[in-house]
């Protein structure tokens, strides 16, 4: 049977009644405004129940110990209400319960015992216990919970000292939040063993020394804060490894070193680095501009120096984007993203130039500038005079070859004619037929003839016995 009526805002305590409805399987008041306390029989009278959602309430009181007779329950849901005291150990019992909400309530539990008991629910999946004012450390059987844990949230519960080893055995728990407590120690090596972790949020705390290189065999982890700590030292280069490693929080710790070059390997997946409020060095690497799917950069209050890579106007998603409070210089690029952000993204730095928009001088060429100008001039110049003279040469050694040249023609010897004999003559001209003739002249005729070689010839046959036969020759 279901019996429900949420988020319709209303107010009251709830109806005695409803507690004795023995067949109930379903109990949904959740996101109201009821208030009052639960009966101290609850449970006594509802053996089917199954699930019960009563968040977002006022309900004050403490949690009925008899909540333990509701063996068949696998949802309680009791978050976003008043609650307060002890939880009661009698949970332990409640071994079919896949989801336990206590969330944002001011319940306590001295040294977190009922974690223990909790150890017998082996189909818990999800656990939520944060924002309850516990003040007490993480007993080590938190490891021993339910291996079918998927999610456990317990933040902003105060609670003390170390994580504890036991964790690592955690080995199907994907998501674990123990942000903005007071936990303190080193991040342990053991949690190497949580293979199926995938967000891993540990800020808030006073962790210190190192970030664990063991970080780097979460293989699924994709998520990763760290902020407001006290860690120091580099970040692990093999970090580039985390191939679903998508955002990371580490802002507010005392890392140094300059921004580990593993990074850039992440060029498919990193959107959101916040690595403010730390003592990084060197440059802003150019690679950063590979990171395509880069949503939110925060680099701000470090001592990074240099100039901003030029490769960021590559960042087409980015929509962050803070830089301030480093020892930048030069340019700020206008292309890209950059015609998007304001002054407070590059305000105290060292001597940045660019555009009014920005709140910084405008860039002026420098000296160095001017001279790397006026060299190219000078190169210039130097290759267009060399071509200048090359072509010349080129042209004064072709008008010599050319005079050479005539002067070679001018002395070639003539080409001298072989002497042909008469009889030769007398055979090509038909021994000077008539039918040879070409013409008859003053001083005598002109036969065609055709030599041995095939040469057509004309023989001038002179009457020697005319004067100015000879003189008529020479013409």
């Amino acid at each position: 049977m279901f019996w429900g009526v949420t988020g319709l805002n209303l107010n009251g305590t709830i109806p005695s009644s409803i507690f004795n409805i023995s067949s109930l399987q379903v109990l949904a008041l959740d996101t109201n405004s009821l208030s009052g306390t639960l009966p101290s029989t609850f449970g006594l009278q509802l053996p089917n129940l199954g699930e019960l959602y009563q968040s977002a309430n006022q309900l004050s009181g403490s949690i009925p110990s008899y909540l333990s007779n509701c063996s068949q329950l696998t949802l309680l849901e009791l978050s976003y209400n008043q609650f307060i005291g002890p939880i009661p150990t009698g949970l332990g019992h409640l071994e079919n319960l896949q989801l336990l909400n206590l969330r944002v309530n001011q319940l306590e539990s001295l040294e977190l015992s009922f974690l223990t008991d909790l150890t017998r629910y082996r189909s818990l999946k999800r656990l939520n216990i944060g924002k309850n004012p516990f003040s007490s450390h993480l007993p080590d059987s938190l490891g021993n919970l339910s291996s079918s844990l998927q999610m456990i949230f317990a933040d902003s519960c105060n609670i003390k000292g170390p994580i504890p080893k036991g964790i690592g055995a955690l080995r199907n728990l994907n998501m674990l939040a123990l942000s903005d407590n007071n936990l303190t120690g080193t991040i342990p090596s053991i949690i190497k063993g949580m293979k199926s972790l995938q967000r891993l949020y540990l800020d808030g705390n006073q962790l210190e020394q190192s970030i664990p290189t063991e970080i780097c065999l979460l293989a699924n982890l994709g998520e990763l804060a760290l902020q407001k700590n006290n860690l120091s030292g580099p970040i692990p280069s093999c970090i580039g490894n985390l191939f679903n490693f998508e955002i990371m929080f580490m802002s507010s710790n005392q890392l140094s070193s300059s921004i580990p070059s593993s990074l850039w390997s992440l060029e498919n997946l990193l959107s959101v680095l916040n690595l403010s409020k730390n003592s990084f060095s060197e440059v802003i690497p150019e690679q950063l501009g590979d990171l395509i799917p880069l949503d939110y950069l925060d680099l701000s209050h470090n001592n990074l120096s240099g100039e901003i890579p030029k490769s960021l106007v590559a960042l087409s998603h980015l929509h962050y984007l803070n830089l301030s409070c480093n020892k930048l210089s030069g340019e700020i690029p206008r292309r890209g993203p950059f015609a998007n952000f304001t002054a407070t993204s590059f305000v105290d730095n060292e001597a940045l130039c660019g555009q009014p928009i920005f709140q910084v001088p405008p860039c002026h060429t420098t000296g160095k500038h001017k001279a790397k100008f006026l060299l190219k001039f000078i190169l210039l110049v130097f290759a267009f005079t060399s071509i200048i003279i090359v072509v010349t040469l080129i042209m004064m050694k072709h008008r010599k070859n050319n005079v050479k040249t005539q002067n070679t023609i001018d002395v070639v010897p003539a080409v001298e004619h072989r002497l042909i004999s008469y009889q030769e003559l007398h055979y090509a001209t038909n021994d000077f037929s008539e039918a040879n003739i070409l013409g008859v002249g003053s001083f005598g005729s002109v036969f065609k003839g055709i030599l041995s070689e095939g040469t057509f010839v004309a023989v001038k046959v002179l009457n020697l016995q005319l004067e100015g036969a000879f003189k008529s020759f020479d013409s």
